[in-house]
Protein backbone atom coordinates (compact mmCIF):
# COMPACT_ATOMS: atom_id res chain seq x y z
CA UNK A 1 0.00 0.00 0.00
CA UNK A 2 2.79 2.36 0.89
CA UNK A 3 4.46 1.75 -2.42
CA UNK A 4 1.54 2.33 -4.11
CA UNK A 5 1.07 5.85 -2.67
CA UNK A 6 4.72 6.46 -2.91
CA UNK A 7 3.61 5.18 -6.61
CA UNK A 8 1.29 7.90 -7.44
CA UNK A 9 2.57 10.79 -5.95
CA UNK A 10 5.86 10.24 -8.08
CA UNK A 11 3.63 10.03 -11.28
CA UNK A 12 1.38 13.35 -9.76
CA UNK A 13 4.91 14.66 -9.33
CA UNK A 14 6.35 13.97 -12.41
CA UNK A 15 3.17 15.44 -14.61
CA UNK A 16 3.61 18.83 -12.44
CA UNK A 17 6.70 18.77 -13.78
CA UNK A 18 6.17 18.30 -17.22
CA UNK A 19 3.37 20.59 -16.98
CA UNK A 20 5.89 23.33 -15.41
CA UNK A 21 8.40 22.11 -18.65
CA UNK A 22 6.01 22.89 -20.96
CA UNK A 23 4.29 26.04 -19.80
CA UNK A 24 8.07 27.66 -19.36
CA UNK A 25 8.61 26.37 -22.84
CA UNK A 26 5.61 28.29 -24.51
CA UNK A 27 6.57 31.34 -22.16
CA UNK A 28 10.36 31.08 -23.66
CA UNK A 29 8.95 31.10 -27.28
CA UNK A 30 6.91 34.03 -27.26
CA UNK A 31 9.70 36.20 -25.29
CA UNK A 32 12.14 34.97 -27.54
CA UNK A 33 14.04 37.85 -28.72
CA UNK A 34 11.49 39.78 -31.58
CA UNK A 35 14.92 41.65 -33.30
CA UNK A 36 17.49 39.65 -34.92
CA UNK A 37 20.35 42.04 -32.92
CA UNK A 38 22.48 39.35 -31.55
CA UNK A 39 22.73 41.43 -28.67
CA UNK A 40 19.04 41.07 -27.42
CA UNK A 41 18.49 40.07 -23.87
CA UNK A 42 18.31 36.59 -22.99
CA UNK A 43 14.67 35.62 -21.63
CA UNK A 44 16.12 35.28 -18.19
CA UNK A 45 17.21 38.84 -18.53
CA UNK A 46 13.82 39.73 -19.77
CA UNK A 47 11.80 38.27 -16.80
CA UNK A 48 14.23 39.84 -13.87
CA UNK A 49 13.76 42.74 -15.56
CA UNK A 50 9.65 42.52 -15.64
CA UNK A 51 9.70 41.97 -12.12
CA UNK A 52 11.70 44.82 -11.55
CA UNK A 53 9.75 47.24 -12.70
CA UNK A 54 6.73 46.00 -10.81
CA UNK A 55 8.67 47.45 -7.88
CA UNK A 56 7.92 51.13 -6.90
CA UNK A 57 9.36 53.65 -9.34
CA UNK A 58 10.20 50.41 -11.34
CA UNK A 59 10.09 51.37 -14.67
CA UNK A 60 13.08 53.57 -13.86
CA UNK A 61 14.90 51.35 -12.19
CA UNK A 62 14.35 48.90 -15.75
CA UNK A 63 15.44 52.29 -17.88
CA UNK A 64 18.44 53.02 -15.61
CA UNK A 65 19.88 49.27 -16.01
CA UNK A 66 19.46 49.42 -19.88
CA UNK A 67 20.40 53.00 -20.07
CA UNK A 68 24.07 51.86 -18.51
CA UNK A 69 24.33 48.58 -20.92
CA UNK A 70 24.43 51.60 -23.95
CA UNK A 71 22.29 48.70 -25.93
CA UNK A 72 21.41 49.89 -30.01
CA UNK A 73 18.54 51.46 -30.26
CA UNK A 74 16.46 48.11 -31.50
CA UNK A 75 17.49 46.21 -28.70
CA UNK A 76 15.72 48.19 -26.00
CA UNK A 77 12.75 48.74 -28.30
CA UNK A 78 12.78 44.26 -28.07
CA UNK A 79 14.02 44.40 -24.40
CA UNK A 80 10.39 46.83 -23.31
CA UNK A 81 8.40 44.48 -26.30
CA UNK A 82 9.06 41.54 -24.37
CA UNK A 83 8.71 42.51 -21.49
CA UNK A 84 5.29 43.50 -22.12
CA UNK A 85 4.61 40.09 -23.49
CA UNK A 86 6.02 38.30 -20.20
CA UNK A 87 3.31 40.54 -18.37
CA UNK A 88 0.54 40.09 -20.78
CA UNK A 89 0.00 43.85 -21.70
CA UNK A 90 0.54 42.65 -25.04
CA UNK A 91 0.66 38.98 -27.44
CA UNK A 92 3.21 38.18 -29.52
CA UNK A 93 1.59 38.58 -32.65
CA UNK A 94 0.77 42.17 -31.79
CA UNK A 95 4.31 43.04 -30.45
CA UNK A 96 6.29 41.53 -33.60
CA UNK A 97 3.62 43.79 -35.69
CA UNK A 98 4.57 46.93 -33.63
CA UNK A 99 8.26 46.46 -34.18
CA UNK A 100 7.91 46.05 -37.99
CA UNK A 101 6.11 48.88 -38.48
CA UNK A 102 7.18 51.37 -35.85
CA UNK A 103 10.72 50.67 -34.88
CA UNK A 104 13.01 53.28 -35.02
CA UNK A 105 9.97 55.92 -34.65
CA UNK A 106 10.84 58.94 -32.91
CA UNK A 107 8.89 58.60 -28.82
CA UNK A 108 8.60 54.72 -29.53
CA UNK A 109 10.83 53.25 -27.19
CA UNK A 110 10.04 56.01 -24.80
CA UNK A 111 6.06 54.98 -24.87
CA UNK A 112 7.24 51.37 -24.69
CA UNK A 113 9.03 51.93 -21.54
CA UNK A 114 6.04 53.81 -19.63
CA UNK A 115 3.53 50.61 -20.70
CA UNK A 116 5.68 48.08 -18.34
CA UNK A 117 4.89 49.97 -15.29
CA UNK A 118 2.17 49.47 -12.52
CA UNK A 119 0.03 51.90 -13.04
CA UNK A 120 -2.83 50.16 -15.20
CA UNK A 121 -4.48 53.80 -16.66
CA UNK A 122 -0.68 54.74 -17.98
CA UNK A 123 -0.41 51.72 -19.50
CA UNK A 124 -3.87 51.77 -21.41
CA UNK A 125 -3.26 55.01 -22.76
CA UNK A 126 0.06 54.75 -23.57
CA UNK A 127 -1.04 51.55 -25.49
CA UNK A 128 -3.52 53.35 -27.55
CA UNK A 129 -1.04 55.51 -28.64
CA UNK A 130 0.67 52.79 -30.37
CA UNK A 131 -2.35 50.76 -31.89
CA UNK A 132 -3.36 54.03 -33.40
CA UNK A 133 0.36 54.87 -34.61
CA UNK A 134 0.38 51.15 -35.82
CA UNK A 135 -2.64 51.84 -37.68
CA UNK A 136 -2.09 54.91 -39.08
CA UNK A 137 0.86 52.90 -40.77
CA UNK A 138 -0.78 49.92 -42.38
CA UNK A 139 -3.28 52.86 -43.66
CA UNK A 140 -0.72 54.72 -45.72
CA UNK A 141 0.48 57.39 -43.16
CA UNK A 142 4.06 58.00 -41.70
CA UNK A 143 4.52 58.52 -38.07
CA UNK A 144 6.64 61.25 -37.08
CA UNK A 145 6.54 61.30 -33.50
CA UNK A 146 4.50 59.55 -30.38
CA UNK A 147 4.73 61.48 -27.44
CA UNK A 148 6.49 63.92 -28.82
CA UNK A 149 7.64 66.62 -26.87
CA UNK A 150 6.34 70.34 -26.94
CA UNK A 151 6.25 73.59 -24.52
CA UNK A 152 2.88 75.33 -25.67
CA UNK A 153 3.96 78.41 -23.52
CA UNK A 154 0.28 77.62 -21.33
CA UNK A 155 1.15 74.62 -18.95
CA UNK A 156 4.21 75.10 -16.62
CA UNK A 157 6.34 72.34 -18.10
CA UNK A 158 6.87 70.87 -21.57
CA UNK A 159 4.00 69.25 -22.49
CA UNK A 160 3.51 66.55 -25.76
CA UNK A 161 1.34 66.15 -28.58
CA UNK A 162 0.53 62.17 -28.40
CA UNK A 163 0.99 61.67 -32.53
CA UNK A 164 2.29 62.81 -34.99
CA UNK A 165 1.69 61.66 -38.63
CA UNK A 166 1.96 62.70 -42.21
CA UNK A 167 0.55 62.14 -45.53
CA UNK A 168 1.45 63.78 -48.65
CA UNK A 169 1.55 67.70 -47.50
CA UNK A 170 0.10 67.88 -44.45
CA UNK A 171 0.59 67.14 -40.77
CA UNK A 172 -1.70 65.38 -37.96
CA UNK A 173 -1.26 66.49 -34.75
CA UNK A 174 -3.93 63.96 -32.54
CA UNK A 175 -4.39 63.76 -28.82
CA UNK A 176 -5.38 60.95 -27.97
CA UNK A 177 -7.86 59.60 -25.28
CA UNK A 178 -8.93 56.28 -24.25
CA UNK A 179 -12.18 56.28 -21.74
CA UNK A 180 -15.19 54.19 -21.03
CA UNK A 181 -17.96 55.89 -22.83
CA UNK A 182 -19.44 56.71 -18.71
CA UNK A 183 -15.92 58.66 -17.94
CA UNK A 184 -16.25 61.99 -17.55
CA UNK A 185 -13.03 63.96 -18.49
CA UNK A 186 -12.42 67.20 -16.96
CA UNK A 187 -13.22 70.02 -19.07
CA UNK A 188 -10.58 72.07 -17.71
CA UNK A 189 -7.91 69.66 -18.65
CA UNK A 190 -9.95 68.88 -21.84
CA UNK A 191 -9.72 72.63 -22.84
CA UNK A 192 -5.44 72.79 -21.88
CA UNK A 193 -4.93 69.28 -23.98
CA UNK A 194 -7.15 71.01 -27.26
CA UNK A 195 -5.39 74.40 -26.63
CA UNK A 196 -1.96 72.72 -26.69
CA UNK A 197 -2.67 71.27 -29.83
CA UNK A 198 -3.55 74.97 -31.46
CA UNK A 199 -0.46 76.41 -30.05
CA UNK A 200 1.24 73.87 -31.81
CA UNK A 201 -0.39 74.40 -35.01
CA UNK A 202 0.60 78.24 -34.46
CA UNK A 203 4.13 77.11 -34.29
CA UNK A 204 4.49 75.04 -37.19
CA UNK A 205 1.91 75.82 -40.19
CA UNK A 206 -1.48 76.09 -41.65
CA UNK A 207 -0.74 72.44 -43.17
CA UNK A 208 -1.57 70.67 -39.53
CA UNK A 209 -4.55 69.32 -39.16
CA UNK A 210 -5.89 68.77 -35.22
CA UNK A 211 -7.97 65.87 -33.99
CA UNK A 212 -9.15 64.83 -30.84
CA UNK A 213 -9.85 61.07 -30.61
CA UNK A 214 -11.62 59.32 -28.08
CA UNK A 215 -12.36 55.50 -27.93
CA UNK A 216 -15.49 55.57 -26.92
CA UNK A 217 -18.19 58.25 -27.11
CA UNK A 218 -20.11 59.50 -23.93
CA UNK A 219 -23.37 58.14 -23.16
CA UNK A 220 -24.21 61.66 -21.75
CA UNK A 221 -25.77 63.37 -24.34
CA UNK A 222 -24.81 67.20 -22.72
CA UNK A 223 -21.40 65.86 -21.76
CA UNK A 224 -20.66 64.99 -25.42
CA UNK A 225 -21.81 68.25 -26.73
CA UNK A 226 -19.62 70.15 -24.45
CA UNK A 227 -16.48 68.08 -25.49
CA UNK A 228 -18.28 68.93 -29.92
CA UNK A 229 -17.81 72.56 -28.56
CA UNK A 230 -14.73 73.25 -27.32
CA UNK A 231 -13.09 71.42 -30.28
CA UNK A 232 -15.17 73.26 -32.45
CA UNK A 233 -14.35 76.64 -31.36
CA UNK A 234 -11.22 75.75 -32.02
CA UNK A 235 -10.68 73.92 -34.99
CA UNK A 236 -10.18 71.03 -34.32
CA UNK A 237 -11.69 67.17 -35.38
CA UNK A 238 -13.59 65.33 -32.63
CA UNK A 239 -13.54 61.53 -33.69
CA UNK A 240 -14.92 58.49 -31.79
CA UNK A 241 -13.93 54.69 -32.39
CA UNK A 242 -10.83 51.71 -31.63
CA UNK A 243 -7.46 52.52 -33.25
CA UNK A 244 -8.27 51.21 -36.32
CA UNK A 245 -11.74 52.97 -36.77
CA UNK A 246 -9.97 56.45 -35.58
CA UNK A 247 -7.23 56.38 -38.89
CA UNK A 248 -10.42 55.39 -41.21
CA UNK A 249 -11.92 58.79 -40.20
CA UNK A 250 -8.95 60.73 -40.51
CA UNK A 251 -8.24 59.27 -43.72
CA UNK A 252 -12.11 59.68 -45.02
CA UNK A 253 -11.32 63.61 -43.62
CA UNK A 254 -8.16 63.55 -45.55
CA UNK A 255 -9.88 62.50 -48.89
CA UNK A 256 -12.57 64.70 -48.61
CA UNK A 257 -10.70 67.82 -47.52
CA UNK A 258 -8.38 67.36 -50.94
CA UNK A 259 -11.02 66.86 -52.88
CA UNK A 260 -12.72 70.17 -51.85
CA UNK A 261 -9.69 71.88 -51.47
CA UNK A 262 -9.51 71.21 -55.73
CA UNK A 263 -12.50 72.06 -56.18
CA UNK A 264 -12.09 75.43 -54.75
CA UNK A 265 -8.33 76.05 -55.79
CA UNK A 266 -8.46 79.42 -57.59
CA UNK A 267 -5.98 78.49 -60.57
CA UNK A 268 -8.97 75.55 -60.62
CA UNK A 269 -11.62 78.11 -61.44
CA UNK A 270 -9.56 80.47 -63.48
CA UNK A 271 -8.68 76.86 -65.68
CA UNK A 272 -12.52 76.86 -66.06
CA UNK A 273 -12.53 80.81 -67.42
CA UNK A 274 -9.55 80.64 -69.39
CA UNK A 275 -11.09 77.21 -71.42
CA UNK A 276 -15.10 79.04 -71.52
CA UNK A 277 -13.21 82.66 -72.89
CA UNK A 278 -11.10 80.01 -75.52
CA UNK A 279 -14.18 77.69 -76.18
CA UNK A 280 -16.52 81.13 -77.18
CA UNK A 281 -13.96 82.85 -79.54
CA UNK A 282 -13.36 79.78 -81.03
CA UNK A 283 -16.92 79.38 -81.96
CA UNK A 284 -17.02 83.10 -82.85
CA UNK A 285 -13.92 82.83 -84.94
CA UNK A 286 -15.32 79.90 -86.87
CA UNK A 287 -18.79 81.45 -87.66
CA UNK A 288 -16.85 84.42 -88.88
CA UNK A 289 -14.49 82.44 -91.33
CA UNK A 290 -17.56 80.27 -92.20
CA UNK A 291 -19.54 83.57 -93.21
CA UNK A 292 -16.07 84.84 -94.69
CA UNK A 293 -15.55 81.82 -97.43
CA UNK A 294 -19.54 81.73 -98.25
CA UNK A 295 -20.02 81.50 -101.92
CA UNK A 296 -22.24 84.75 -102.29
CA UNK A 297 -25.63 84.56 -104.36
CA UNK A 298 -25.49 86.23 -107.52
CA UNK A 299 -28.86 88.20 -108.14
CA UNK A 300 -30.40 87.56 -111.42
CA UNK A 301 -30.55 90.86 -113.57
CA UNK A 302 -34.17 92.14 -114.33
CA UNK A 303 -35.82 92.75 -117.47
Amino acid sequence: MFYRQLGLIVIVFAALISQANSAWGLMTQSIAAITENTQALSDNDIVRLSKLSDEVKGTQKVGKELGELNLPNDVLEDAFLRIAIYQEKLDRQTAEGMFARLTGVPGFRATLRKIIGNNRAVTIGHLNELRIAESAVTNGFKVLGIGEKFNDGLKKGATDIDLLLNKKDRLFAIEAKNYASTTKIRLDRFRADLDTLVAYKNANSNHVVLFCTITNKPDNLSYLQALQSETDKRGIQLIFGLPQAQIEQIKMFDNASRRHANTDHPHYIIWIVVLGVALVLGIIGFVFIKNKTRTPTLLKPTA
